[in-house]
């Protein structure tokens, strides 16, 4: 029996060459989709799943409600993590972890030149950190690899790049141009669904001893800055509701009395830690849940598509089978028996299908890869049997519901009624049905078109909105690596004598129009300190972003004035005690205008001065964000950034005359440079990714919905060929027969655009609620939506339908 089932299988797919090919190309281009996606959202919900101990780590978050903050941070004071295991008897280890930029030195010999590598994934961490995490050690002790000061441990990748095949272990690296670091461990390259990335890693107390003296005598005692990375590992049974819910004790024991009730600690789960991006701070790029769930629905959606196609076709095509139906029904075959060779034909389709999808999916690996960030490779695919299972099982699932309605419904045909060629029922309630699925492939399309259109609409305004500061051939470059020094460093101008020397050899160039230097770079967001304004105590003072610059920074930028005067180097004053304040900070301060902020005093932190000018507002961080408050100060001792304004004559040229200068005055530090806009423009990556995936698979489900059209068009011309004859003879053209064919599926377009529109709406409403700087939803997105779905439907049902119309009505009506 079952033979006889596949056989016959063979031949009707063999005999509808068209349509068993439409059928598979649908089901494989909706299955490799949906594969795509969950390689995606499996890679995504695996991160840190590696390490042995995944379900007993967390990661401590700090919220310090004193600086205004709402949300947990990732980043902690260091004092905190040595103290947790003594206090709570639930945490059998902690350890920190500081990520610190570096320029690490390779000696290769006498004769040469050390060569530079600007590392920024270059970590301190206590030696508990081995014990959290696992680390594979190829060279080394892992018991003792960072239990001595200025030691340091390599992964595998960094020891072939800096000593190629030569044995890593024992020798030194320079940090920093002046401390020397010893290898004593090499570890294989962490996974990259691991939620931080590892390259360099040094003993934390190495750290102490490469800062200044004032940060040396600080950060041990300090409850207030974010600073490190802590984990503990939790004893076997332990609770992490246990340990929060203490956490006030512990800090009421240990931290600053002012500050203890003002502080929240909370431990984050490893699982949580890659896809919450609700904690602030994390070292490395965040995924996001709700970008999953918008993969997954889109995943799906286009599966469905091709799924409605294989049921449009399948109950089409039915009513060319119903004679065989009636016979074998006639012969004595049973209805379970008629169910089982219909749905016996879905599932080699979709078995064919499984097979082609796997091939593509496999191909597209590296498209997936553009679209996500991901470095997934081919054979991930193939990495796990349960994946594989998961794959088979979709496609099994897919192939018995796309068989299951044409099955039921072929099965009910009465043989005496398909004998006689005598329907209609069923073929009326068949195409009511149809249509409605048909409604529900146009729906999910346009769905899909308005989405991408609005999601490049925003992109679009996000690079482009005027950010009130000039960004365009500004070239931008860490002077001094990122470190907790540089915090501290003392007051004095000798530092800043280098870069003035610095910025007056680059000057010289017809090249370069301007240099200024701050201490961080524009568009990079603030870092809050503690401002009393004038009219306040310190007991209702409040953190507002500081910038600190140098004298030309204004006016490098082109930051407009709304009132008062820029910082000048002509009033002596402005170097220690002036400022200029932002609109929003005016607000933020408690002054009622702009004009009335000058010459009001503020004190930040101890540098006590006054406001002399006011900016008009500038996005100094994401659009995805408000404008915050912002002081603008002469900060000299702790600039690290340079910006250097380029003209548009030899870009190359010029290039190439900074870094040959960097290297004159920064030997110990590599010539590692951006362009604002461009990195501006990265900042937006998820949304660039997110709207070309919706781009491409509405191109995808337009392409399955017209695969699906073209043949469903060609099934009911075939059905209409004798009424087309017969309006040919009394007298119909062309135009009429194409008209009649064509008018359901243009009013379907037109009901299915209407019902589209405001889901499209309500959900890209939703979307753009995250942008507090967003774009609006133009009318002429939904038009333009239609009016694309509108032609491709016509162009595909066009061709048929003239197809038919062209036919000579004597042979028409003669094959009937």
């Amino acid at each position: 029996m079952l033979r006889n089932y596949l056989r016959i299988a063979q031949r009707n797919l063999l005999r509808h060459k068209r349509f068993s090919l439409i059928n598979v190309i649908g089901l494989t281009t909706g299955l490799t989709c949906c594969f795509m996606i969950m390689v995606f959202v499996r890679h995504e919900l695996s991160y840190d799943t590696f390490h042995k101990k995944f379900d007993r780590i967390y990661r401590l978050t700090y919220m310090p409600k004193f600086a205004g903050y709402t949300q947990f941070l990732a980043l902690t004071p260091p004092v905190a993590s040595p103290l947790l295991p003594d206090h709570f008897s639930e945490i059998e280890r902690s350890a920190r972890l500081y990520r610190n930029n570096a320029t690490m030195e390779v000696p290769v010999g006498s004769t040469i030149k050390p060569v530079k590598f600007d590392e920024d994934h270059f970590y301190f961490a206590d030696s508990t950190l081995v014990d959290i995490f696992s680390l594979d050690f190829l060279e080394g002790d892992s018991r003792t690899a960072l239990r001595n000061k200025y030691s340091v441990v390599i992964t595998d990748k960094v020891a072939g790049k800096y000593f190629g095949k030569q044995p890593a272990l024992g020798k030194t690296i320079l940090y920093e141009g002046k401390h020397p670091l010893k290898v004593t461990g090499v570890i294989r390259q962490l996974p990259d669904n691991s939620h931080i990335r590892i390259d360099l890693l040094s003993d934390y107390q190495t750290m102490f001893a490469t800062e200044s003296e004032a940060a040396r005598n600080t950060l041990p005692q300090n409850w207030v800055i974010t600073h490190s990375s802590t984990y503990v590992l939790l004893r076997p049974g332990a609770s992490a509701e246990s340990v929060n819910a203490r956490f006030p004790q512990f800090l009421a024991t240990h931290s600053d009395k002012q500050l203890a009730n003002d502080i929240v600690y909370n431990l984050q789960p490893l699982a949580d830690i890659h896809l919450n991006p609700e904690v602030e701070g994390n070292q490395e790029v965040s995924g996001s849940m709700t970008y999953i769930y918008v993969f997954l629905g889109v995943g799906l959606l286009t599966l469905l598509i091709a799924c409605i196609n294989f049921i449009n076709l399948s109950t089409a095509r039915s009513l060319r089978r119903a004679r065989e139906v009636g016979i074998r029904k006639t012969l004595g075959s049973e209805k379970s028996q008629i169910v089982a060779q219909f749905l016996g034909e879905s599932l080699l389709m979709s078995g064919m299908a499984l097979i082609l999808a796997l091939l593509f999916t496999g191909l597209l690996i590296p498209v997936l890869n553009s679209l996500t960030g991901k470095q997934l490779a081919v054979s991930y695919l193939f990495s796990s049997p349960a994946l594989l299972a998961t794959f088979t099982c979709v496609a099994i699932v897919a192939g018995l519901l796309s068989g299951s309605y044409p099955a039921f419904f072929i099965s009910r045909f009465q043989p005496i009624a398909t004998l006689k060629g005598s329907f209609s029922a069923g073929d009326a309630k068949g195409g009511a049905i149809r249509h409605a699925l048909l409604a529900m492939q146009f729906i999910t399309s346009i769905v899909l078109v308005i989405g991408s259109l609005v999601a490049f609409q925003q992109l679009r305004y996000l690079l482009h909105k005027p950010l009130g500061f000039d960004k365009d051939l500004m070239v931008t470059a860490d002077i001094r690596n990122e470190k907790i020094t540089n915090v501290f460093a003392s007051a004095n101008d000798s530092a800043y004598l280098r870069l003035k020397t610095f910025k007056e050899a680059l000057l010289k160039n017809t090249g370069i129009s301007d240099v200024t230097f701050s201490t961080a770079r524009m568009g990079s967001g603030v870092v809050l300190r503690n401002v009393v304004p004038q009219g306040k105590t310190q007991e209702n003072s409040l953190f507002v972003g500081t910038l600190g610059t140098d004298f030309g920074f204004v006016n490098a930028y082109k930051l407009k004035l709304a009132a008062g005067r820029n910082l000048s180097e002509t009033f002596q004053t402005d170097k220690n005690a002036a400022f200029l304040v932002n609109e929003t900070g005016v607000k933020q301060l408690g002054w009622k205008s702009a004009e009335e902020a000058i010459g009001k005093s503020v004190n930040m932190e101890g540098k006590e001065g006054r406001i002399v000018g006011v900016l008009k507002d500038f996005h100094n961080q994401s659009l995805q964000n408000p404008i915050a408050g912002m002081l603008v100060h002469i900060d000299l001792p702790h600039l690290t950034q340079v910006s250097v304004k380029l003209t548009p004559e030899n870009i190359s040229g010029t290039m190439a005359f900074i870094s040959a200068e960097w290297d004159k005055y920064f030997p110990e530090k590599g010539f590692d440079y951006e362009f604002l806009d461009q990195s501006i423009a990265n900042a937006y990556e998820s949304e660039q990714r997110l709207g070309k995936l919706i781009g491409y698979f509405a191109g995808l489900a337009i392409l399955i919905s017209c695969l699906g059209l073209y043949g469903l068009v060609s099934i009911v011309a075939q059905h209409r060929t004798r009424e087309i004859g017969i309006r040919k003879v009394l007298g119909a053209t062309v135009t009429n027969i194409v008209q009649l064919l064509s008018r359901d599926f243009l009013v379907l377009v037109a009901v299915s655009l209407v019902i589209a529109s405001p889901i499209a709406w309500y959900m890209l409403d939703k979307w753009l609620a995250n942008f507090a700087f967003k774009t609006t939803i133009s009318w002429w997105v939904f038009a333009a939506a239609g009016a694309l779905v509108i032609t491709v439907t016509l162009l595909t049902v066009g061709l048929q339908t003239v197809k038919a119309a062209l036919l000579n009505p004597v042979k028409s009506l003669r094959s009937e």
